[in-house]
């Protein structure tokens, strides 16, 4: 950091007063300084950048192209000295400052948002110190022209809305709903620009830290339940359902006419372009992704006047994610305080679901290691009596009848509990399986599509069992052999074509190539989540890994079923609704019906498991039935109670999808 100071210092004094690049150069080194002042709090490096920044703004009168930059810089470092020593003229002068920035920054200016921001939080700054309303008042209505906005939308757009949100909730101001819908709309509108690079990855993880769950808390306390599914499903999972929603680039376009098929391919091509320049630049929006982006909106605009495709590319509404719940209740699970959703209050904070996952993170890492049972009952005895009980008790109250199918649909530090084994766990009392048969969904719309999506295929079962027990390192899996041995034994006479790839033949282009010819799959092999690079989460090959990204861009049509019996880790605590589950990868990948296992699996434990599930996946026509997994699943696992089978080995597996 001196060293940057330094450098800034000595090319300063290359630029004397008069050269046509001396603002910039006082601009850099007082950038510096304000660094040095962040990481040190050197009172005189936060006097120095100031005095520098007023320099620059000198030689930057009005009509120069960059005032409006040195108007903002020069606010920043007077609100950063305000709230280092609590100076009333320091703030003031901070707001005329943004003030001027923002006349500078018309509607459709790139940056309007970014000065929105600055200027509202500096107002909010001097109304906690004076508490004059009038500036409270001025806040708001600079927020209020956030859902306005012309440009292309910008992380600065979407970091202005949530801290409208933010400042909505602590003032309990009337527009709190307003600011999440157009968070999540900033949100989804900012990620369909957006590639898969991790880079990207780790910016909407940022982005979205608990934007979901409060949405959808401020609409409950609202009384708009339908529209806390709506935000709940658009901020959530953002990076995977845009995966899905555009697995290729022109998804869901049907297009009639010379002119539709032109249309077509242009939101194709600029779709390519825009990926590949999000890929390459290291700026937040660069004049060639600005002059892109305004492309692509001007296309998706024409698409959208087109017939029954005035929604494409938009969020679902509440009417096409209700049909999730067709063929059963689906449970959304929120930390905080049928065709219409149903409220169920659960006495339980963000902070104690946070500490029970941690404690249950600290579990599983024994699982095989140690006797945990006690502490592993504790834990799901917590989980029912905290949550999944009130749950069962207004499932009654609705009639849904035990034995019935429900799907839970986890947010945020939920999706690392396994809820599907919550219980009492006492004699003459039933745990949530003896009850329910659960199934998982990562979010209601990849249900939705999992249920529109049938196979053109039906008659014809093309079935490949995959298995690979050596890794290089790690635990040998010596059961992989027999277990699709089981499997070929059983479906063989049953299918209409029974491929078996095992240990030499198990490799990633192996695996590529056969899932463009089958519907089904079987794998059985060691599995990575990935926490910090989740499109690197991979299945381990006999050539190396084959990872979530290569099987997202296989493009695979018409796959039905996938039985992932693997060993893994699970979600990343810190952002658990974008880090997800390797089976629910699968399942945003195509296959309709998933079933995976939540911690590392014994492996006699699965080829157990697989022999009695699949016996029960066949339908009384003879054929398989992918609806039937979920079922197959649970009488499945219950002949494992009987075999004094560890617990956590009992609930290891779960179902995701139809």
């Amino acid at each position: 950091m001196a060293d940057d100071v330094e450098k800034c210092r000595a090319a300063l004094k290359r630029y004397p007063p008069g050269h046509s690049h001396r603002s910039l150069s006082l601009n850099n080194l007082a950038a510096s300084l304000g660094d040095r002042f962040r990481q040190r709090g050197v009172p005189s490096d936060l006097d120095e950048c100031i005095e520098l920044h007023r320099a620059a703004l000198l030689l930057r009168p009005p009509g120069h192209s960059h005032r409006s930059d040195s108007l903002n810089n020069l606010a920043l470092g007077l609100g950063d000295r305000f709230r280092q020593r609590g100076v009333p003229s320091d703030l003031d002068e901070c707001i005329e400052l943004h003030r001027a920035a923002l006349l500078l920054r018309p509607p459709g200016h790139s940056d309007r948002s970014y000065s929105l921001n600055n200027l509202a939080a500096s107002l909010r700054d001097r109304f906690r110190q004076r508490g004059v309303p009038s500036d409270l008042d001025e806040t708001f209505s600079l927020f209020l022209q956030l859902p306005h906005i012309s440009h292309a939308v910008s992380r600065a757009d979407l970091t202005a809305a949530k801290s409208w949100a933010t400042a909505a909730e602590e003032t309990n101001h009337s527009s709190a709903l307003l600011a999440y819908q157009t968070a999540s709309k900033f949100l989804d509108q900012h990620v369909n620009l957006l590639s898969s690079s991790s880079r990207h990855f780790d910016v909407v993880s940022m982005a979205t830290a608990s934007l979901a769950v409060d949405a959808f808390s401020c609409s409950v306390r609202h009384g708009a339940l339908t529209t806390a599914v709506e935000l709940v499903e658009q901020g959530r999972a953002v990076f995977w359902t845009q995966l899905a929603r555009l697995s290729s680039p022109s998804d869901g376009l049907s297009l009639p006419g010379d002119a539709g098929g032109a249309l077509a391919e242009e939101f194709k091509q600029l779709s390519f372009r825009l990926r590949a320049a999000f890929d390459q630049s290291t700026e937040e929006q660069p004049p060639q992704i600005r002059q892109l982006t305004m492309q692509w909106n001007d296309v998706v605009s024409r698409i959208r006047m087109l017939p029954d495709l005035s929604r494409f590319l938009l969020p679902p509404m509440f009417s096409d994610l209700q049909k999730a719940a067709e063929e059963g209740p689906v449970i959304i699970v929120n930390a905080s305080h049928d065709q219409n959703p149903i409220h169920v209050p659960i006495d339980v904070t963000l902070a104690q679901i946070s500490e029970l996952s941690s404690d249950f993170q600290s579990v599983a890492e024994q699982f095989g290691s140690s006797d945990h049972q006690n502490e592993l009952v504790d834990i799901l005895r917590k989980l029912w009596h905290d949550i999944v009980d009130p749950v069962v008790q207004a499932l009654r109250k609705s009639n849904v009848c035990p034995g019935s199918r429900i799907w839970w649909c986890p947010t945020a530090e939920f999706t690392l509990l396994p809820l599907h084994a919550a219980g009492p766990y006492e004699r003459e009392r039933d745990n949530l399986s003896q009850i329910y048969i659960s199934s998982y969904t990562p979010t209601l719309a990849t249900l939705v599509r999992a249920r529109q999506r049938v196979s053109p295929y039906a008659s014809t079962q093309y079935f490949v069992a995959i298995g690979q027990g050596n890794r290089g390192r790690g635990k040998e899996l010596r059961c992989v052999a027999p277990e699709l041995a089981a499997i070929a034994q059983r479906l063989v006479p049953i299918v209409s074509s029974f491929t078996s790839l095992e240990e030499s033949d198990a490799t990633v282009q192996g695996i590529l190539e056969a899932l463009n010819h089958n519907q089904w799959l079987h794998l059985a092999c060691h599995g990575t989540s990935n926490r910090k690079r989740p499109f690197e989460s991979s299945f381990a090959m006999r050539d190396g890994p084959l990872m979530i990204r290569d099987i997202i861009r296989s493009n695979w049509q018409n796959l039905e079923f996938a039985f992932l019996s693997t060993c893994h880790t699970v979600g990343d605590e810190k952002s658990p609704d974008e880090s997800i589950h390797l089976a629910a990868a699968m399942q945003f990948s195509g296959f309709r019906s998933v079933i995976g296992s939540m911690w590392s699996v014994d492996d006699e434990v699965a080829r157990q498991v697989v022999s009695a599930f699949y016996d029960k996946l066949v339908d009384d026509s003879g054929k398989l039935d992918c609806t039937r997994a979920a079922v197959a699943l649970h009488k499945a696992v219950k002949k494992l109670r009987r075999n004094n089978i560890p617990l956590e080995q009992q609930i290891v597996f779960v179902h995701i999808g139809i």
